[in-house]
């Protein structure tokens, strides 16, 4: 079986997906075309990239064997084990942990076992649940890398207007994807998840290649950080600033959770340098109100 090799750009970085397993595309985040970094060949090695993480998706036996058992249901962590010198294992959770793969505790690399992706399948729920699987072991490496570097995935709509970026955070019903609706398709970062960090000390905002459940908009652009906007449907419309202990604790309850010990720790970090750099506000504003015109307004 060939070796796959694809080279990808997330949130600044690039990531390297390697395969021995057969061809990923199709199971990989629903918009990963889109993040492909310029001038790479499908099957050929980085082209004088420095390669910030590398994912290898490499065949098993025991994946090959029984991959509904192994993957199914698809919940997933990490966790810390002392004979893994310091990685963190990526497991998966039905009733006891199963072990699937491992990211170094450089978190420059990660692996997984999977069954040969191209088939064929015995029932379609095996590919199912190895696709989610492969999606949630790149979005752990990405958060890893993130967190590494100060920054953060956000459970947020991302737009870009005048060339400066805001976020607007909130949980799966918090009206996220409504709110981008407003916005020309090529002001749109994201629609449900996207990334902080900063570099060279500007705090930016990144699309990333997962949309919303209603398979929304993304983007592989970013733009300056110029706020964050935490949605509150429920209360009174209106928009108050939030203190940095008030911020830090709203962000956190809408970050993504990998579950080992010390990424509390990590989160509560990245976000605490949010605060003290840029603006946090609580917003509340109704289903359907024009948030393009509300945000020229609030720029200005």
């Amino acid at each position: 079986m060939s070796t796959w090799n694809k080279t990808f750009t997330i949130a600044g970085f690039d990531l390297e997906i390697i395969s021995t397993a057969g061809d990923p595309a199709s199971y990989l985040p629903p918009r990963m075309q889109d993040f492909v970094s310029s001038g790479l060949a499908d099957t050929t090695g980085p082209a004088g990239l420095d390669i910030d993480f590398t994912i290898a998706l490499t065949y098993d036996d025991t994946a090959q064997a029984d991959p509904l058992k192994l993957f199914f249901p698809s919940k997933f962590k990490l966790s810390r084990r002392e004979d893994r010198e310091g990685r963190l294992t990526f497991v998966g959770v039905n009733g006891r942990e199963r072990i699937l793969g491992w990211i170094t505790s450089e978190r420059d690399r990660g692996e997984m076992g999977l069954p040969r992706l191209e088939g064929p399948w015995r029932i379609e729920q095996e590919e199912e649940v190895v696709g989610e699987a492969v999606q949630a072991l790149i979005g752990a490496c990405l958060q890893c890398r993130l967190l590494a570097s100060g920054g953060t995935l956000l459970h947020a709509a991302g737009v870009v207007l005048e060339d400066q970026g805001y976020a607007f955070v909130g949980h799966t019903r918090a009206g996220k994807t409504t709110l981008v609706q407003d916005f020309p398709e090529s002001a749109i970062l994201g629609d449900d998840l996207v990334a902080v960090r900063e570099i060279d000390e500007e705090p930016l905002l990144f699309g990333t290649p997962w949309p919303g459940r209603e398979g929304g908009t993304v983007s592989p652009g970013s733009a300056p950080l110029q706020a964050i906007f935490n949605l509150h449907r429920e209360l009174p419309p209106g928009l108050e600033e939030m203190t940095p202990p008030q911020a830090v604790a709203e962000l956190s309850a809408n970050a993504p959770r990998l579950g080992y010990e010390g990424e509390e720790g990590e989160l509560l970090a990245a976000f605490s340098r949010m605060a003290k750099s840029i603006p946090i506000y609580r917003l509340s504003i109704k289903l359907g109100d024009d948030v393009l015109s509300w945000l020229r307004k609030f720029s200005a």
